[in-house]
């Protein structure tokens, strides 16, 4: 007998269900696709204020005096010096130098913020533990007493009234009587905010941004606006397959911090020049292919994809795949595997705007 596979729901999907959302499996966990239209969705996060649940990504709170440093020594980013209101994105790699994950690490005073990819949060809560030998730190799940909204767009700031909030820094802001913690994560790519807001406030704090316009925004919008800026995602374009120099995370990367596990593996790479992937994205122009079909350039094999989605910029699809390095340069033209068929792409710069 079949065992039926039961998906999690945030503390927001009865609310959601009342407003039309219509809902599908995601990451293990049952989110709104859509509130009627993707693209008016779309649109709304790129020319006002967009409102996306989040709450399928983990939350920990770290406290303890050495929470900072032993996170530093786990990662390939520098957070030793994070000061309060201060946060840094960082990626968690095995130790040979492969994903674990990729999160911001936001200092709030007393304690660590750490948002998890939705799959990823026991393992990253083992790893720290696997880790830890007597350091003075402990490591709180705080998923389930807690919503995580995301509000995006250029209008974002000034509704939230952080428009001085500098990417990974954090505030307070209150809406009604709901105080949250704001995040700049940019975690679609373009200017956003995380608020961490407690279960209890959730449906308040929604329906407050609502009222001030945010338009409330499914993850088919979301993923349009996600590979249109490159983004990567935990299963697609991250995992223990990758790491980090073929995801393009330099950013979340310091060469000079000191040692972290994973850190020879990935320095060899980036000094001896040795990556043999890159992320790129790739124009689909006469066809809708799907994820982990493959490239091929001069009819040899020449990569995959990783996500599809339509683009309303390029009017057309759009996906992300990896792609040998040697071919990795917006204009390359490639042949996407189809069954039989053979759908013609070009590699494209990313973002796109």
């Amino acid at each position: 007998m079949q065992e039926t596979v039961v998906s999690k729901t945030t503390p927001l999907h009865e609310t959601q269900a009342k407003a039309g959302a219509t809902f599908a499996p995601v990451d293990g966990w049952e989110l709104p696709r859509t509130y009627g239209n993707a693209q008016e969705e779309y649109r709304a996060a790129r020319q006002g204020a967009a409102l996306f649940d989040r709450s399928a990504f983990g939350r920990l709170r770290i406290t303890g005096a050495d929470g900072l440093d032993l996170l530093n020594r786990l990662s390939t980013n520098k957070l030793i010096d994070l000061t309060a209101g201060e946060g840094a994105s960082t990626v968690l790699t095995t130790n040979k130098g492969r994903i674990i994950d990729l999160f911001p690490v936001v200092n709030l005073g007393g304690e660590l913020l750490v948002i998890t990819s939705p799959q990823t949060m026991e393992q990253v809560v083992d790893w720290v533990d696997l880790y830890t030998f007597g350091e003075d730190i402990q490591v709180t799940d705080v998923t389930n007493e807690s919503a995580l909204l995301h509000v995006m767009g250029p209008e974002a700031a000034s509704l939230l009234g952080a428009a001085a909030l500098s990417l990974y820094h954090a505030c307070e802001v209150s809406l009604g009587s709901a105080q949250l913690q704001a995040v700049r994560t940019d975690a679609l790519g373009a200017a956003g905010y995380d608020l961490l807001v407690s279960t209890a406030q959730a449906e308040e704090a929604w329906c407050a941004l609502l009222q001030m316009g945010a338009a409330p925004m499914g993850e088919d919008a979301a993923e349009m606006l996600r590979i249109e800026q490159g983004m990567p995602r935990y299963g697609r374009e991250l995992g223990e397959e990758f790491n980090p120099l073929e995801a393009n995370l330099l950013p979340s990367i310091s060469f000079d911090k000191g040692c972290y596990i994973g850190q020879e593996v990935v320095v060899r790479l980036n000094t001896y020049n040795k990556v043999q992937k890159r992320l790129v994205g790739i124009i689909v122009r006469d066809g809708s292919p799907l994820p982990e079909q493959r490239l091929e350039i001069d009819e040899k094999d020449a990569g995959f994809l990783t996500s599809v989605a339509y683009s309303p910029i390029l009017e057309c699809a759009l996906a992300l795949g990896y792609v040998r390095t040697r071919h990795a340069s917006a204009g390359q033209e490639v042949c996407i595997r189809s069954g039989d068929e053979l759908l013609r792409g070009v590699i494209v710069d990313l973002p796109v705007s």
